[in-house]
């Protein structure tokens, strides 16, 4: 038998317990990345459309949050990594791709180029940059853009989240209006609204024609 108050119950502990993970989240960034956080290549970030439907920005806190959010799970099964280094890897591992109509020729090597130019704001951003957030930046690519494999784990955590995010980004669009950015979830629903709207107007017109057709009768 089911019980309601079990029920709600649970879902408030689930939602408080998202909540508290989202702050903590935050409270890491802003502890290790407050520089980039802050920096105008960020905020830059947010005018340039990436993958299609969201913005550099958009993406570059999706992959901080997503690989932090991998590094607390390890945790949990005694598994450390360097937080630190993930959140400056993230949050820096596709501001090199900024301007990259002007930079490169082609989108293979924006593919090829962006990680090293990557490393080099990152190393403007924060001048005691580590070699490991470094590799984190540099190898973030592969297995795509003939990129080496990251040598550690908190490399392959970014490189990960950047993969899962990228497909996040095509289904989940921008969420910033103004942009110009297309948002896949609003016009989903514009699409719908408008075909739903052209079902009514025949049915409308099919009874107006029946109608006409039986007073004439």
């Amino acid at each position: 038998m089911r019980n309601p108050y079990y029920e709600s119950s649970l879902k408030k502990r689930i939602k408080a317990d998202r909540q508290n993970r989202r702050k903590r989240i935050e409270k890491d960034m802003e502890k290790y990345g407050s520089e980039i956080l802050n920096s105008e290549e960020l905020k830059d970030a947010f005018g340039q459309t990436h993958h299609l439907w969201s913005t550099v920005g958009e993406h570059t806190l999706r992959v901080a949050a997503s690989s932090i959010m991998i590094c607390y799970a390890l945790r949990k099964l005694n598994i450390p990594t360097n937080i630190p280094a993930v959140v400056v890897g993230s949050l820096c591992h596709d501001l090199g791709i900024l301007g990259r109509d002007e930079k490169y020729s082609s989108k293979k090597e924006c593919s090829v180029e962006h990680p090293r130019d990557s490393v080099d704001v990152a190393r403007h951003l924060v001048p005691e940059l580590t070699d490991e957030s470094a590799e984190i930046i540099e190898r973030h690519m592969w297995p795509a853009g003939g990129s080496k494999a990251p040598n550690t784990k908190e490399g392959m955590i970014v490189s990960i989240a950047d993969k899962y995010v990228a497909v996040k980004d095509l289904i989940k669009g921008s969420d910033l209006k103004g942009t110009g950015v297309r948002n896949t979830a609003h016009r989903q629903h514009e699409r719908v609204s408008n075909q739903l709207q052209e079902k009514i107007e025949k049915v409308r017109e099919s009874i107006t024609d029946t109608e006409e057709k039986n007073n004439a009768e």
